[in-house]
């Protein structure tokens, strides 16, 4: 037992031996430890401080991208026919973009900082500012691991669209077709009561056959409609006068222009575009007025309107839709504005608005010269309204689609054709046979189709549907708007 217990004893003495030498080791090892901790701590100061750094570089880069896009924008519009004013507005740019940036950067701590000089360009409408910016931030810690410096870097664009000077030419179909009431319920509302244009038919017509007057007999179509149908001229005669007061916003009235363009068989001028104001159009569409309005005052009765002089071979011509005539008219009319690209106020952007049903017919209501049709066609009318002119004589409805291959040589040449389809409500009636019966059932049977080639006639993009009166103006509107985005129009 003795043994034992000094045996116990022994060991008793060697463990308690070993108590300091394992304090120490710890000791040590936290030491150890500690230097790796206290550089982790310093290299997430050194990070915070090259965050912040950063953080507020790039918010003087962002001031600095702006201020070169803007300075260099108004120098432009203060400067409009100055010599070189491109160059010099991006001089301005850039001495205002080296200014922002440095009074937004102010003094960096730990930091140098190289701002290359700023680049401001000018594409089209377009300007736009790069900046880019490199900051060498000194580490008060990394150093201690090889890391002496934090290298930050920033590339910031800004860009802002100049002012585009858009020349809008509003083509507005007036045919007869266009004198279909508004809706379903007004084209049955005319049919119930209207028995034009024979006294033989009595079919209850509504497809271009209401007017004051034809071949001496007098119509109560008209009278029908009168104030108390909406007609689809009238409908868009309404958008027309909605997008006017658009037009009248002073921020851009000096940035655009309009002009109304009315056809059946040839174009004419309502309101031509190098001479019409907000108040000239308002006239001219007659927007002040309750029923009829302009368009249809203007709707095909069988005589030419807004002839010149006594030459019925202008004015809007009788007796059908001729697209193929009216298109090439409307190339040559846009080409006395010029197809320019909105850039200044010599060199404007043209949108051609197209509004129509898209219902192309043949026919012609013509003057004959020795028996024989004359080219071009004499639309006197009938009655005839020229002096020295005889009656016309009709040949024949042809109803038929738009050719689209006639809208080519406008868009070619730099114009926009922007559509807006109104499309026929079918048309209900009472077949008695005859000319009208034969004409509704040839409009019934292809109407649905009209929209594909007007399609392919508008630009890409630039295609609207409109059915009811309150569709009409909003996509006139829709049509407005969606050029002055394409022109990339800031305000």
């Amino acid at each position: 037992m003795s043994r034992l217990l000094i045996g116990a004893r022994r060991f008793g003495r060697r463990v308690s031996s070993l108590r300091p030498a394992q304090g120490g080791s710890i000791n040590i090892i936290f030491g150890l430890s500690l230097i790796p901790i206290l550089g982790l701590v310093g290299l997430g100061i050194d990070y915070g401080v090259a965050t912040s750094d950063k953080s507020r570089l790039d918010s003087a880069a962002d001031a600095a991208a702006l201020a070169a896009v803007v300075t260099a924008k108004a120098y432009i519009a203060a400067n409009p026919a100055q010599n070189n004013v491109t160059a010099k507005a991006i001089t301005a740019g850039q001495n205002q973009a080296i200014n922002a940036f440095n009074v937004n950067a102010g003094t960096v701590p730990f930091a140098q900082v190289t701002l290359q000089s700023p680049t401001v360009a000018r594409s089209g409408q377009t300007l736009t500012a790069t900046i880019v910016y490199t900051a060498t931030i000194q580490n008060n810690f990394g150093k201690l691991f090889r890391s002496p410096t934090t290298t930050v870097t920033n590339t910031v664009t800004a860009s802002v669209d100049l002012a585009s000077y858009l020349d809008f030419y509003l083509m507005v179909d007036v045919s007869g077709s266009m004198g279909l009431p508004a809706t379903p319920d007004g084209m049955a509302q005319l049919a119930s009561k209207s028995t034009d244009m024979w006294s033989d038919y009595k079919q209850g017509c509504q497809f271009a056959c209401h007017f004051p007057t034809t071949n001496g007999q007098t119509f109560n179509g008209w009278n029908l409609a009168a104030g108390k149908i909406q007609l689809r001229s009238d409908a868009v005669n309404n958008a027309v006068c909605k997008l006017i007061e658009k037009a009248s916003t002073p921020s851009v009235t000096n940035q655009y222009r309009i002009g109304i363009y009315p056809f059946i068989n040839q174009l004419a001028t309502l309101s031509d575009i190098t001479t019409s104001s907000i108040a000239t159009l308002n006239i001219a569409a007659q927007c002040g007025l309750t029923w009829p309005l302009a368009f249809t005052n203007l709707l095909d009765t069988g005589k030419t309107q807004l002839a010149t002089g006594n030459d019925p071979t202008t004015g809007t011509g009788s007796g059908g839709t001729h697209f193929e005539v009216a298109l090439p008219q409307m190339k040559t009319t846009v080409a006395r504005g010029g197809f320019g690209d909105g850039s200044s106020n010599t060199s404007r952007k043209p949108f051609v608005f197209l509004i129509t049903d898209g219902m192309q017919n043949g026919q012609h209501f013509a003057s004959k010269i020795g028996g024989l049709m004359p080219t071009p066609y004499q639309y006197s009318g009938q009655p005839s309204s020229f002096f020295g002119y005889a009656n016309a004589d009709w040949d024949g409805s042809n109803p038929s689609q738009i050719d689209p291959s006639q809208c080519s040589a406008l868009k070619s040449a730099g114009a926009t054709i922007s559509i807006l389809y109104i499309p026929y409500n079918t048309i209900n009636f009472v077949n008695n046979s005859g000319g009208i019966a034969w004409e509704n059932n040839r409009v019934n049977s292809f109407s649905p189709t009209l929209s594909t080639p007007l399609q392919a006639c508008a630009s890409q993009g630039f295609f609207y549907t409109a059915n009811t009166p309150a569709d009409i103006t909003a996509s006139l509107g829709a049509m407005f708007a969606q050029a002055l985005r394409v022109a990339r129009l800031t305000q």
